[in-house]
């Protein structure tokens, strides 16, 4: 049987150079239902399964996690957070004891006049999504201009790109992510973040990570992976492998670096090579693949 794939995910592997009717991955409709029951669990995308330019995902497993729900959606719709597993109950324990804290911050993002971008602000983004133990914390550059517009990021056409990205990649589950970016403001017409800038900001990212105590992150752009990992290492460097952000005491946090999806946008040509930085990532989390 086919795996389904949605218009999104078949637009993105065509993007990136994979044709979806030569991996096998035409979208069919769902089987009609006789009776009333569970609708079945299938995966948003699958990866290439060869071709030498296009690496390969390791197997995922049967119950595939569903593809990164837009930013606002976790919070409006209510639903409880999924039972942590024995490794992760310190630290599910941790961020619940640290979320008025978190609250707090957050307050202060909304206040700050610290630099010069909160003049032209519509509002101020300091971030969405599970503030509990988060599987991955997001990273961006700052607020595009749909962000500004509502208090949360990644709502814009970037953000639909990187969901998309995520699916393909079957990285996070629905719940699991947190999204924030290095400014928590937007500079005028979008242009590049100052350096005064992102030093004014900082402190805010740094103080969300210690809070939140994400299980990874991944990092979208030169800008927000040179101040995270205070280095002047370009993009290209610091793309495919793992980092380590380390916490005040001392714990190691896995970074890995990426393409913005909005510098995907307009270079397209680029989508390969977060492909590859996407498929690198699922391989450390997941492990090898495991024969056939």
């Amino acid at each position: 049987m086919r795996t389904r794939i949605g218009p999104a995910q078949a637009a993105w592997l065509a993007e990136i150079g994979v044709d979806a009717h030569w991996l096998g991955l035409l979208t069919e409709p769902p089987a009609p239902v006789a009776r009333a029951a569970s609708p079945p669990t299938t995966q948003p995308c699958a990866s290439p399964a060869a071709g030498p330019d296009v690496p390969q995902l390791p197997a995922a497993p049967e119950a595939a996690t569903p593809p990164l729900a837009p930013p606002a959606a976790d919070a409006a719709d209510g639903r409880s957070a999924p039972a942590a597993a024995p490794e992760e109950a310190d630290r599910s324990r941790a961020s619940t004891a640290e979320l008025p804290d978190l609250e707090a911050l957050e307050r202060d993002i909304l206040a700050c006049e610290t630099c010069g971008l909160h003049a032209g602000r519509t509002r101020a983004v300091p971030g969405a999504g599970r503030t509990e133990a988060p599987e991955y914390l997001i990273v961006g550059e700052m607020p595009g201009a749909a962000d500004d517009a509502v208090g949360t990021p990644f709502e814009g056409q970037a953000g639909s790109l990187l969901r998309a990205m995520l699916a393909c990649a079957r990285l996070p589950r629905a719940d699991s992510v947190y999204l924030t970016n290095v400014l928590k403001c937007r500079p005028p017409g979008g242009r590049a973040a100052r350096a005064a800038e992102v030093a004014a900001c900082l402190p805010h990212l740094r103080r969300q990570i210690e809070i939140l105590r994400p299980r990874r992150i991944l990092v979208l752009g030169r800008v927000a992976a040179q101040a995270l990992l205070g280095t002047r290492a370009t993009l290209d460097e610091l793309r495919g492998r793992e980092h380590a952000y380390a916490l005040s005491d001392g714990t190691a946090i896995g970074l890995w670096v990426t393409h913005h999806p909005a510098s995907l946008l307009v270079r397209p040509a680029l989508k390969a090579q977060a492909w590859t930085d996407l498929v690198a990532l699922a391989r450390a989390v997941r492990g090898p693949a495991q024969p056939a």
